[in-house]
């Protein structure tokens, strides 16, 4: 996939989602003028934020700085706290890339709707799980893996990235990977 044309693309959205739990460095990554420069120029025109507890830095992110980048770049922002599964699940399918914490949860219901998704593993969470699932979606090309660091050039590589399509639920496929996924996280915890 080649990069947005700004021109071209009026409703593109990024949803960035940090789930029930505490994500502050997503959300100070993600709100930066540099960033929101980079969104524009791949074609991006709104950002929806989904902050959970983060919402004091959401605050104190909106400096005057972002401000100023977000009318020069035409960007809108809106946030909220949390939400319902479905109304999750609707900011999903109205978004053309997802920047999120890397829950399996969050992953899979991007995938379900063949989203380009960042992962970003929250590594404040006890036992990394999540580093161990974007590191291994990352592998099998379902998400690019990004660091709180590394925004920018997930972001990047986001546009170009040769995402796999997950297959459908229901699908004799997906029973397939989601069995060999769940037999390899068995045996990890077995043996290693």
């Amino acid at each position: 996939m080649s990069p947005h044309n700004p021109e071209k693309a009026r409703e593109q959205q990024v949803f960035v989602t940090v789930g029930t739990t505490t994500f502050d460095g997503l959300i100070g990554a993600v709100l930066k003028p540099s960033i929101i420069s980079l969104l524009h120029t791949q074609g991006y025109t709104s950002i929806c934020i989904q902050h959970g507890k983060s919402a004091e830095i959401y605050q104190a992110c909106r400096t005057p700085e972002l401000e100023a980048e977000l009318l020069k770049c035409e960007m809108s922002i809106t946030a909220f706290a949390y939400a319902d599964s479905e109304e999750i699940t609707n900011k999903i399918k109205l978004a053309e890339l997802v920047i999120c914490h890397a829950g399996s949860g969050t992953i899979l219901d991007c995938l379900r709707y063949q989203k380009r998704i960042i992962a970003v593993p929250n590594t404040t969470l006890m036992e990394n799980h999540q580093a161990e699932l974007a590191d291994e979606m990352s592998k099998q090309q379902y998400v690019v893996k990004g660091s709180l660091k590394s925004i920018a050039r997930a972001i990047e590589r986001s546009a170009t990235y040769p995402y796999r399509h997950f297959p459908r639920m229901g699908s004799k496929v997906f029973t397939e990977i989601l069995e060999d996924e769940l037999d390899k996280v068995d045996k990890d915890k077995m043996y290693g």
